[in-house]
């Protein structure tokens, strides 16, 4: 199971922007949609999706994604997004960049991460065992996504992380530079 942004493409999303576009000072900008009232919910998640959309067009894979990702497809293993984006922004980067996966789980299918459910929905729809299964970011809240459904967690560092790599390591079972290690990791599978 992979997060999108910041894991397999770089994004690049303007959130201090987006923030400021929706009056939030501090915290997770889909928490506080969500925590809107529902009367000014639906706006804001547009607002939020437009520049999903934008920064789709023009992400950029991380190094490593698209031969880890046909690593997988070659020796028959399931492959997931579980992303706190919106459907339409998913669907852009897998055609820009040709990747292929069993599952996208998005935050129209299912609660955000750091909800466990994304995670079992993953599990469900793979047919994976958690001992099976494991979840890869480069953030906190897929860590705590991975942890939270009891799932392997494999924390990617990348330059916009490399700073709270101490806070996020601590939930993390496994942490590495790029995901061509990665591939080490999954040839005992």
């Amino acid at each position: 199971m992979f997060d999108l942004d910041g894991t397999l493409v770089e994004f690049n999303i303007p959130l201090e922007k987006i923030k400021r576009e929706l009056g939030i000072e501090d915290g997770y900008i889909l928490e506080h949609i969500l925590s809107s009232p529902e009367h000014e919910r639906e706006k804001k998640l547009e607002i939020l999706k437009k520049y999903e959309l934008a920064s789709a067009f023009e992400s950029v894979l991380m190094p490593g994604a698209k031969e880890f990702v046909s690593h997988l497809e070659e020796n028959n293993l399931k492959k997931g997004v579980i992303t706190r984006n919106c459907l339409d922004s998913v669907n852009i980067i897998t055609r820009k960049h040709l990747l292929n996966f069993d599952y996208i789980i998005t935050r129209e299918v299912a609660p955000p991460k750091p909800n466990a459910e994304p995670i079992k929905l993953a599990m469900k729809i793979a047919k994976a065992k958690r001992e099976e299964s494991v979840m890869v970011g480069d953030h906190l809240v897929d860590m705590l996504a991975g942890r939270n459904a009891g799932v392997a967690t494999v924390l990617v560092i990348n330059r916009k992380n490399s700073s709270r790599i101490d806070e996020f390591s601590k939930y993390a079972d496994y942490v590495i530079r790029n995901l061509t290690e990665l591939s080490d990791f999954v040839k005992f599978i």
